[in-house]
């Protein structure tokens, strides 16, 4: 399926896009860092991956094409958050083009949840899993 115009519309997302070959769900990817500026740019870096048909040993998917993404946020005017723990565990992310600019919704799983309403979203991403 093509990148929509929506995400298009945002830089890095084709970058992102090419690296998988398509747009991730973000099923089971984890918040590692969530940071709120009230002047100036905010950052939500989530890793992520591709899961595979394939099985390992141990009876688990293989998952592949580990990165973490990077989510600046400009012009953060509204949120909506609940349920931060030690690990944050989210069933999927979706990126909407509103009238104030996007919206990221983080689909409850385990953790942190809600909304995120910014005026300017940029992508960058780092092949290989977080540090910690």
């Amino acid at each position: 399926m093509p990148l929509s115009a929506e995400l298009k519309s945002i830089n890095g997302a084709e970058e992102l896009y090419d690296w998988f070959g398509f747009w991730p769900s973000f099923h089971d990817a984890e918040v590692v860092k969530l940071h709120l500026n009230r002047r100036g740019a905010s950052n939500l870096l989530i890793h992520t991956w591709e899961m595979t048909k394939n099985v390992d040993s141990k009876g688990y998917y293989e998952l592949v094409k580990h990165v973490v993404v990077e989510f600046t946020l400009e012009g953060v005017s509204a949120l909506s958050l609940e349920g931060f723990s030690g690990q944050n565990v989210i069933f999927g992310l979706a990126i909407d083009r509103i009238e104030a600019g996007f919206r990221l919704t983080l689909d409850p799983c385990y953790g942190l949840s809600g909304s995120i309403v910014a005026q300017g979203v940029f992508i960058r991403f780092t092949p290989g899993k977080p540090d910690s």
